[in-house]
Order: C-alpha cells, then sequence, then structure tokens
C-alpha cells in the first residue's frame, strides 16, 4: 500500500470515526416526551434517566409551599395520572387545566421534576379551572 492509499484510509477512518462519535452525542442529547398514561406504564424501567412527560395539571391537585419553594401537583392525561414535585418554586404562568411538560426522575412513586415548562394560559381561554393553591 503505497503513501497515498494510507492517507486516504486514514481520513476515511477520522471521518467515520467523527460520524459516529457525532451521532452518539446527538442521540444522547435527545429526549424523548412520553405522554403521563405511557409514562405510568414504563416508569420502574426508567429509574435514574432523565425524561420528560407532557400532560395537564390536574384541577385541585396544587400544593404550594412558599417558604420551600416547593409545588406539587398531578399531572394527568386520559390514560393516567402522576404526582410531580419541583423544588425549584412555581413557574410564573402557572394554572390547573392548563398543559405541562416536565422534566426529571421518577424515584419512589414521584415524579421529582427539575424542570417544569407549563404552555401558554392565555392559548387556552379564560374558562380554565386556575384551582386553589393549597399552602401546607
Amino acid at each position: 500500500m503505497d503513501k497515498k492509499h494510507k492517507n486516504i484510509l486514514g481520513i476515511g477512518v477520522v471521518g467515520i470515526l467523527i460520524i459516529y462519535l457525532g451521532a452518539v452525542s446527538f442521540s444522547s442529547a435527545l429526549s424523548f416526551y412520553y405522554e403521563v398514561g405511557e409514562f405510568v406504564t414504563i416508569a420502574d424501567t426508567l429509574n435514574g434517566k432523565l425524561v420528560n412527560v407532557n400532560g395537564t395539571i390536574a384541577s385541585g391537585s396544587t400544593i404550594w409551599e412558599p417558604e420551600k419553594a416547593r409545588l406539587t401537583f398531578d399531572l394527568s392525561d386520559n390514560e393516567g395520572t402522576i404526582t410531580v414535585v419541583s423544588n425549584d418554586g412555581m413557574p410564573g404562568s402557572y394554572k390547573e387545566g392548563i398543559p405541562a411538560v416536565v422534566t426529571g426522575y421518577f424515584v419512589n412513586n414521584t415524579f421529582q421534576a427539575t424542570l417544569v415548562v407549563t404552555k401558554c394560559p392565555s392559548k387556552y381561554g379564560d374558562d380554565l379551572d386556575h384551582g386553589e393553591h393549597n399552602e401546607t
């Protein structure tokens, strides 16, 4: 094998390695969104994995503890419900009855949220149940 072929082979190997590493990094950066009902059926298999769950904040489920900046609520869809706990305060657009996406980990039958993203309540009209924020 002459020098030209060795260089082409080396460049090809480096190129394949770069593509492979890029694909691995990209796939690990992807976060899949589960609907609540789907998540409930597989939650035990996702122990310790960061996941996103999409659902609706259940009416009458909010517990707000301002002294701890702890927000607890139920996230649900037509297929299931999970309890979500966030220690990062209450999002400014938080309202019961609106869609939300929570990111975090499922631990001891509770979803420990590292991020709660609510969808804009104005998009869903004024007839939503805005709920009472119960302090415990």
